[in-house]
């Protein structure tokens, strides 16, 4: 090929032809955002409906332009079924045709792998070899920054496997420190300094900076950066905002690529001027398109937000002895706007006050916002034909009416598809006209809205719709046969039994209460046919009978956080079936909560309303506002039901049971209860590297040989599809936490326990056996300290060196591995009871709980 050509003359030849063909007709803009896209129910994700940036495109010759660039495709089961096309090449690539940088500075493109570039042109760029990871991406930038313009088409297509910086559950550099450090050091900051009048460029380091961020968002922290190192990244972070007009931070545009939460873009500015030096001016407009009013908020002549585009989030209904209970969330940004909220019921008003429930959201582990959470308790009168409930933001001088959103599984209700409702006691319950109506159930306006809702799902027509509809045909046809039943639903982990829920089941399967009881569990897994074998009856997931129960159930008792995904309920399914779901659930504990988990414990997650605990020190966490439990008869100090099978039979075995870490293991792609998947990138971990070394460890081993005690690796179920990476070696056995591994077994045949925070050192202590904590220095915690402190409060010695740890090991095989009395006392303070007859206790409670569901139910 002659210099000066284009790579991939032939294919440019084609392209040239295409946008001859074109020049008269429509160039197809990008799609507007849909109603169902502004209008998201995620309580994070509240949207302002777009205005939308049109792409100029251009007919140009190709002599004028040096890149071509392809739609980019995915192709990654792991990301989706079929291909995903990038977001960036979804904004601007609909035909054949050329952008000009200068009048469509948003139109970001990131990928040189699939762009075609003429090759003198990319002769005069070099890829900067200090750059770890975006030195292709620093290369096409440059280029197009430079020179102004180039060609996209949608007639070629280019594939990738390694899912972009924008999927950020799975792009790989997160998990590295250079993607954060050095990226922007050597990368980011220089092409800044080099482009400083670049709007293109600038909109480019807003994109960079947001999916660094939500990278780590929650429990997707990658733990690359703590203390000091995340303290000095935002300062290299406020640098990068420094060179970004404040109009493309707070993205104006409203780009799909960028985030429109006003509450990132509030922490955006937060970042950039300091928390003391960002104050918003409120003002009072008449929205054009409502002619209502509205109060909007701005930033230095931007606008950030209004409280018309925001909803009064309903996270969750339930029915208690005659009222409704709401649950939920609001936004708080519009506090220095002294704004208040009511909500209107039977005409009075009722200020929505905040119950200081944990509603953080997080980023590098770091709180960034939060939301007001509230608790409402509406006492609907048994005399009125029609009840409704509206919300309001006040300030000083006007009220706004706020439209409403139902943000979770527990709402009940859902705003698409239409005509949802929650038939429940005497009372039919459906939104209309931004208020939650409740009128009185009878036959025909309980048909007549099921009618609708079908007739709605057969115009959606879509997989989910087309099983919803088959699946309420049947919950309808069957529900004479479950009406009358007193359904518990019963679970752990779908792939794995042997945890309370199933010690629970044992216990009462044969009582005669009642009770239909169905356990729940995969139907090749080892522990349901040992439940067959047994005498009991599992129920097969996701079986019919399985989802009939769940749609019919009582209470759902779980070991494990978010219900509704364990059974099969995930967002895009459960709304089309919420109404129906007339159940609380009861949490028997997989782990004990002494460290800081609100996130995942809190009594909103997966309405609890009972939760069975082992510890006086649990009951003291979980009374901390955060978990929502205060004034409610929810903790129960009853002890573990797991528990009742941990009677020692040492067999001189030595158990290494760490938990894992958030950000080794793959995401969750299927359900809650599935078993993750394997990860190719778990062996360059550090947590491979110290643990693998401390198996093979020889001094540890020859020990063991010499006092008679073998040693197994449990690994924990979500990293258990990584057993295969671990150095094998005949004195140690790598077990995975699955298949027919029996805890019970495990446990009470092991003489010591090494482990770092897992929930099983508490099983151990229950048998007063001896604990040691190996927390490696290389290792960030796992867990935040909560009431729980490993060093007053653990039932054994920390270590946090290997060789600290063998040494100690060796000690306790030496003399018999004999709990210590100072470790003891630690143990008979801890527990409550240190009996068998955790089920029992348990049972008694849910017993009493089951008396006011029959009233609310109206069972006689």
């Amino acid at each position: 090929m002659k210099e000066g050509d284009w790579l991939g003359e032939g294919f440019l030849k084609h392209a040239a032809s295409v946008m001859e063909d074109e020049k008269e007709q429509q160039i197809e803009e990008p799609e507007a955002e849909s109603e169902s896209q502004i209008e998201s129910e995620d309580e994070h994700e509240e949207e302002h409906e777009t205005k939308g940036v049109v792409l100029q495109n251009e007919i140009m010759n190709p002599g004028e332009v040096s890149v071509l660039l392809p739609v980019q495709y995915c192709d990654n089961l792991l990301v989706s079924e079929k291909p995903k096309k990038h977001i960036l090449s979804k904004k601007v690539i609909k035909g054949t045709y050329g952008v000009d940088i200068t009048k469509n500075y948003w139109a970001l493109q990131t990928a040189l792998p699939g762009a075609v570039i003429r090759t003198a042109c990319l002769k005069t760029y070099t890829f900067n070899t200090e750059i770890m990871f975006e030195y292709d991406t620093d290369v096409l930038l440059r280029i197009l920054n430079n020179e102004k313009k180039y060609l996209v088409t949608d007639r070629a297509e280019y594939y990738y496997f390694d899912p972009k910086e924008n999927q950020v559950l799975y792009h790989i550099p997160a998990h590295y420190s250079q993607w954060y450090e050095e990226s922007a050091e050597k990368y980011l900051l220089p092409l800044l300094r080099d482009s400083e009048d670049s709007l293109f460029i600038q909109n480019y380091a807003v994109y960079y900076v947001l999916n660094r961020f939500l990278c780590n968002l929650d429990n997707r922290n990658k733990k690359q950066l703590l203390g000091k190192k995340f303290d000095k990244y935002l300062e290299v972070v406020k640098e990068i905002f420094g060179f970004v007009d404040d109009y493309y931070l707070t993205n104006q545009d409203l780009h799909k690529y960028l985030s429109k939460n006003p509450q990132i873009l509030c922490m955006f500015l937060r970042i950039k001027y300091g928390i003391d030096n960002v104050k918003y001016e409120y003002r009072q407009e008449i929205d054009p398109e409502t002619e209502e009013k509205d109060l909007v908020m701005y930033f230095n002549g931007n606008r950030i937000s209004s409280v018309n585009s925001h909803y009064f989030s309903i996270g969750m209904m339930n029915y208690v002895d005659g009222k409704v209970w709401l649950d939920g969330s609001l936004i708080s940004i519009f506090a220095q706007g002294g704004i208040d909220f009511y909500a209107e019921f039977n005409g009075k008003m009722i200020k929505v006050e905040d119950t200081d429930s944990y509603s953080l959201t997080k980023y590098f582990g770091v709180p960034a916002y939060r939301r007001i959470t509230y608790h409402l308790e509406l006492p609907l009168n048994p005399n009125k034909k029609n009840q409704a409930v509206r919300f309001y933001a006040k300030d000083k001088n006007d009220k706004y009416q706020l439209r409403i959103t139902f943000s979770d599984h527990w709402a009940k209700l859902s705003k698409i598809p239409r005509y949802s409702y929650w038939h429940f006691n005497k009372y039919l319950c459906h939104h209309a006209e931004n208020s939650i109506v409740f009128k009185k159930a009878n036959i025909v306006n309980v048909l007549k809205r099921e009618i609708q809702f079908q007739l709605n799902l057969l115009k959606i027509n879509s997989k989910y719709s087309r099983h919803a509809l088959a699946l309420r045909w049947l919950y309808w046809i069957t529900r004479p046969y479950f009406k009358k039943k007193k359904i518990w639903l019963m679970l752990d982990k779908l792939y794995k039994g042997g945890d309370s829920c199933e010690y629970l089941y044992r216990y009462s399967a044969k009582l005669e209460d009642g009770v239909t009881r169905y356990y729940v569990i995969d139907k090749k897994t080892p522990d349901y046919k040992k439940l067959k074998k047994d005498g009991y009856k599992p129920l097969a997931t996701n079986s019919l009978m399985h989802q009939l129960a769940f749609l019919n159930a009582d209470l759902v008792l779980i070991t494990n956080s978010h219900l509704f995904p364990f059974n099969g309920f995930r967002k895009e399914k459960s709304k089309y079936f919420r109404g129906l779901c007339n159940f609380s659930s009861m949490c028997l504990q997989h782990g004990l909560s002494v460290q800081k988990c609100a996130m995942a414990q809190r009594r909103i997650i997966d309405n609890t309303t009972g939760y069975f605990l082992a510890s006086k020190y649990e009951y003291e966490n979980l009374s901390k506002h955060a978990y929502g439990y205060q004034n409610f008869d929810v903790l129960k100090l009853t002890g573990i039901g797991r528990y009742d099978g941990l009677i020692s039979n040492d067999q001189k075995q030595i158990l290494l049971s760490p938990t894992w870490r958030m950000y080794n293991a793959l995401p969750v792609t299927t359900s809650e209860g599935d078993q993750r998947g394997y990860n190719p990138e778990f062996k360059n971990s550090t947590y491979y590297q110290v643990y693998n070394n401390l198996i093979n460890h020889k001094r540890l081993i020859d020990c063991a040989k010499k006092t008679g005690y073998k040693i197994k690796f449990l690994l924990h179920p979500i990293l258990s599809s990584q057993a295969d990476d671990f150095t094998p070696n005949e004195e140690v056995e790598v077990i995975p936490s699955v298949g027919d591994l029996s805890y019970e077994k495990i446990l009470t045949e092991s003489s010591l326990m090494v482990t770092d925070y897992s929930g099983v050192q508490f099983d151990f202590a229950y048998m007063r056996k001896p604990i040691v904590y190996f927390h490696p220095e290389e290792l960030p915690p796992h867990y935040e300290d909560g009431i729980f402190f490993y060093d007053t409060m653990g039932f054994g010695e920390i270590c946090t060196k290997t060789e600290q740890l063998v040494d100690l090991l060796c000690e306790y095989m030496q003399n018999n591995c004999v709990m210590k009395e100072k470790y003891v006392k630690r143990a008979d303070d801890f527990f409550v009871y240190k009996d068998y007859n955790n089920c029992k206790r348990i049972y008694k409670e849910i017993m009493k709980s089951q008396k006011q569901i029959d009233i609310d139910k109206m069972r006689k």
